[in-house]
């Protein structure tokens, strides 16, 4: 994962999105869409590596694979939540924006259940 050719890829989509906004504002929503879509696609090789790590770590600790999904999922919501909310910021929809993160804390509290039962489990066999 190249953070520069990410960045570049950011500041141009910005820049172009700027233009066509002068010129037909309807349209820059898809290039900033675009924009983001890219960066996505440059950034799945990196984390592509970053989940094979985390799956051979929770392997050799013997980490259930309901919670190692349930991690996975909670990341990805967090992640997934902030763009969009930040895409509808961006096209003055702020109070959409608001309830799309407020949806995906709701989301990550309803997901963490598992994890936090098998924390209160650990803490309980500790404690015994």
């Amino acid at each position: 994962m190249d953070i520069f050719k990410i960045v570049g890829v950011g500041i141009l989509g910005v820049i172009t999105a700027g233009f066509i906004k002068s010129a037909k504002s309807e349209f820059s929503v898809f290039v900033v869409l675009a924009t983001g879509l890219v960066i996505l696609i440059m950034i799945a090789k990196g984390m592509s590596e970053v989940l094979v790590k985390f799956s051979e770590i929770v392997a050799k600790t013997g980490i259930p694979s309901a919670l190692y999904r349930a991690i996975l999922k909670i990341v990805g919501v967090g992640y997934l939540t902030e763009f969009s909310a930040g895409i509808c910021e961006d096209y003055g929809a702020g109070s959409v924006g608001k309830k799309l993160q407020l949806s995906g804390k709701i989301a990550i509290f309803i997901l963490a259940f598992p994890v936090i039962e098998a924390f209160i489990n650990v803490v309980e066999k500790l404690a015994i």
